[in-house]
């Protein structure tokens, strides 16, 4: 009867050290980013562009973080896209950290994309 009981607490504790460890790979796993720009869609709507890093932790960093605003040309009227870099802000920050519950999606920024090539256009490969 000890033997079942102990074999039946060896596998409990084995069935949960299985459950932590896969948790902690999910919490820790680090997605895939295989374009040079991001686009980070924030819970309250914000969306900023950048380099992430650490993503998959609880404090993401955006790099070289910007925003696009949309505004209409004065001369022909039509609508066009401008950046909006955080650097040229009040407090000229060069990166943002994020809270990981404050990030409600992150997507690739392709580069042939419109708001791709607005980087490329402002931000030219060297």
């Amino acid at each position: 009867m000890k033997e079942v009981i102990i074999a039946g607490i060896g596998l409990a504790v084995v069935a949960i050290l299985i459950v932590t460890a896969h948790q902690n790979y999910r919490r820790f796993h680090r997605p895939l980013l295989t374009t040079s720009y991001q686009a980070v869609t924030l819970t309250n709507g914000s969306v900023y562009y950048g380099r992430i890093d650490h993503l998959g932790s609880d404090h993401p960093v955006l790099r070289g973080a910007f925003s696009v605003q949309q505004e209409s040309d004065p001369k022909t009227g039509e609508m066009r896209y401008v950046i909006t870099k955080r650097t040229d802000g009040a407090n000229g920050a060069d990166h943002m950290i994020f809270p990981v519950t404050s990030i409600a999606f992150v997507e690739p920024v392709r580069a042939d994309s419109t708001i791709g090539k607005l980087i490329s256009k402002e931000y030219p490969a060297r």
